[in-house]
C-alpha cells in the first residue's frame, strides 16, 4: 500500500491514508482491522494491527489512526517514515467487531486511540445515509488529547440522532464538556436508557475491564455489549498443579521458560515475565509470528498465518501448545 497522505490528529496521533499500490480496491465493515509489516531494527519484520478509521463506504484508499507510544517499534516508525509515496506491506482486512446497523440503538464508548473502530462506524453510517441513534462517549486525559475532534463535531450535526460526548480527565480554561473520568453517575446522567442500548467499547484493557462491569451494573446483558481490543491475552492464567512442563528457548536472546502443555507458549512467556510481541492473541492478526526452528507444537488459529508459512516453520506463539521442548528464533 502506498501513502497518499498524513496528518496530525493531536499532539501523539497521526493519521494515514494509505492506497493499494496496485489501484485495486479495498472492501471492509467498519470495525475491521488491517496488520501492518515493515522491517525491525534487527532486520527482522514486527507487524502491529491498526484499525481502519475510515469510513468502509469507500474502497479506494483507507485510513489508520497512530497514536505514537513511547518506545514503540513500529507507531514511532510510522510516525517519522510513513509519508506521502512510502510503500509498506499489509495484510486483512480482518475482525468481526460489528459494524452499526439502522434499528438499532448504541453507546459508542472509547478511550484514548481506542475511538478509531468508532470513527469507522459513524463515518460509514455518515457516508451511506444511515439514521444512526447513538450516544458516543469517548475517553481522553485532556481537549488537546480528543481524537477528530473536529470532525465527530461536523458528524454529529449531519446525523440528528449521533450525540457526541468527549469526558476529558483535565480540562483547561474554557472547556465546557464532561470532565473526569466515565463513572456509574455519568453513564446514568448521558445515557438514562443505556439499558436499553447495545454497547460497543474500545480502548486500554482496564477502561474495558471497567466498562463492562459498569454497563452490567446499569442494566447492560452481556448479549448486548461488544469490545474491540489487541491485547486479549490473559495474562492471569494460573499454572496447572500437575501436568508436563516444556521448555521454550530463544535461540538469538538465549533467554528460556517452561510451558505447561495446557498453556500457550504466550501465555507462558507473560507469567514468566518474558516480553513477546503480541496484538489480538487470538490468533488472527500475525503479530506474534516466529520461526520455530526445532519441536513440534499443537496450533488451533484464527487465520492469522498461512499455510506456507506453516511449512516454513512459522508458528503463532498465542495459538500454540508445545508438544515438545521448542526452540524459536529470536
Amino acid at each position: 500500500m502506498r501513502c497518499i497522505a498524513a496528518w496530525d490528529e493531536t499532539h501523539d496521533v497521526r493519521s494515514f491514508l494509505l492506497a493499494p499500490e496496485d489501484g485495486g480496491r479495498i472492501a471492509f465493515a467498519a470495525g475491521q482491522f488491517i496488520t501492518i509489516r515493515v522491517p525491525g531494527p534487527d532486520g527482522d519484520p514486527v507487524e502491529r494491527c491498526y484499525t481502519l478509521s475510515s469510513s468502509a463506504a469507500g474502497e479506494r484508499a483507507v485510513s489508520i489512526t497512530v497514536k505514537k507510544k513511547p518506545g514503540g517499534v513500529l507507531s514511532g516508525h510510522l510516525h517519522a517514515a510513513l509519508t506521502p509515496g512510502t510503500v509498506i506491506e499489509a495484510f486483512g482486512p480482518s475482525g468481526v467487531f460489528s459494524p452499526p446497523a439502522a434499528d438499532v440503538p448504541y453507546a459508542l464508548i472509547s478511550g484514548g486511540s481506542g475511538i478509531t473502530p468508532m470513527l469507522s462506524a459513524v463515518r460509514t453510517a455518515a457516508d451511506i445515509g444511515l439514521d444512526l441513534d447513538a450516544v458516543f462517549l469517548h475517553a481522553a486525559r485532556s481537549p488537546k488529547d480528543v481524537i477528530a475532534a473536529d470532525d465527530l463535531a461536523r458528524l454529529a450535526r449531519r446525523m440528528p440522532r449521533l450525540r457526541v460526548v468527549p469526558v476529558v480527565e483535565a480540562a483547561g480554561e474554557g472547556w465546557a464538556g464532561e470532565t473526569g473520568r466515565i463513572n456509574a453517575d455519568l453513564l446514568a446522567r448521558v445515557v438514562p436508557d443505556l439499558a436499553a442500548r447495545t454497547v460497543m467499547c474500545c480502548g486500554p484493557e482496564p477502561f474495558m475491564v471497567a466498562m463492562r462491569a459498569l454497563t452490567a451494573d446499569l442494566g447492560v446483558p452481556d448479549s448486548r455489549y461488544h469490545q474491540e481490543s489487541f491485547d486479549f491475552g490473559d495474562v492471569d492464567v494460573e499454572v496447572p498443579a500437575e501436568g508436563t512442563l516444556y521448555r521454550i528457548t530463544f535461540a538469538k536472546s538465549g533467554k528460556h521458560f517452561d510451558c505447561p502443555e495446557s498453556l500457550t507458549i504466550l501465555q507462558a512467556a507473560r507469567l514468566a515475565g518474558v516480553p513477546m510481541a503480541s496484538s489480538c492473541a487470538k490468533g488472527v492478526c500475525g503479530t506474534c509470528k516466529c520461526m520455530k526452528t526445532s519441536g513440534s507444537v499443537d496450533m488451533n488459529h484464527g487465520g492469522g498465518i498461512r499455510d506456507r508459512e506453516v511449512a516454513r516453520g512459522l508458528i503463532l506463539p498465542c495459538s500454540s501448545r508445545p508438544l515438545s521442548d521448542i526452540v524459536l528464533d529470536r
